[in-house]
């Protein structure tokens, strides 16, 4: 699967308004949102609007001060229904959310309460420079290399190059990036972890 044929991304004010949703369910402000998250209330505010498309760790940063699912910020506002326990994505469905490094494609975002964040991502960094600070979050992660090669970059590691069919696993703790070797963006199988579920 190519990442043009992957579906439409959700529209980053789509992700916003369900963001809001789930803030105004509790009451609560962007300032409370922001302690609660440890993200800056502007980062809160530019998430809402949709003008910020959020990375990973940012993600599991704000559903966490939600305290939500990270599949919540991609399914319908909060209804009360009761969790699905079984979900099947079908190619074009994975929700799409484009970073600055990435294109992610959550798979069974709509399956809440779930022990692991499964994502197909398209990796177009192709250097640290471009790429910025390195990605840091709670949990474990799993890295499968479906087509291209990757560089892994974690802390204090020499990096690791990864061709099709190779994998690494690792504490998503410590540093991480993934840069694109080579024509065309490299597509990865991801698995993140959550160190609380």
């Amino acid at each position: 699967m190519t990442s043009s044929e992957a579906d439409t991304p959700v529209p980053l004010s789509e992700m916003g308004s369900r963001l809001r949703a789930h803030r105004l369910a509790r009451g609560w402000t962007l300032k409370a949102v922001a302690e609660a998250s440890g993200l800056a209330i502007s980062t809160v505010s530019k998430v809402e609007r949709g003008q910020m498309s959020p990375t990973y760790d940012k993600l599991l940063q704000l559903s966490r001060g939600l305290g939500i699912d990270i599949s919540e910020m991609f399914g319908s506002e909060p209804d009360g229904t009761v969790p699905l326990r079984s979900a099947v994505t079908r190619r074009d469905q994975a929700h799409r959310v484009t970073t600055p490094n990435y294109d992610y494609g959550y798979l069974a975002a709509t399956l809440a309460g779930k022990s692991m964040v499964p994502a197909v991502a398209w990796v177009r960094a192709r250097s640290l420079k471009e790429f910025g600070p390195l990605l840091r979050h709670a949990g474990e992660e799993f890295l499968f290399v479906l087509s291209g090669m990757v560089e892994v970059h974690l802390d204090d590691h020499e990096a690791v190059l990864l061709r099709q069919g190779e994998s690494i696993y690792f504490d998503a703790a410590q540093g991480h990036a993934f840069l694109s070797v080579g024509d065309g963006d490299a597509e990865i199988l991801v698995v993140l972890s959550g160190d609380d579920r």
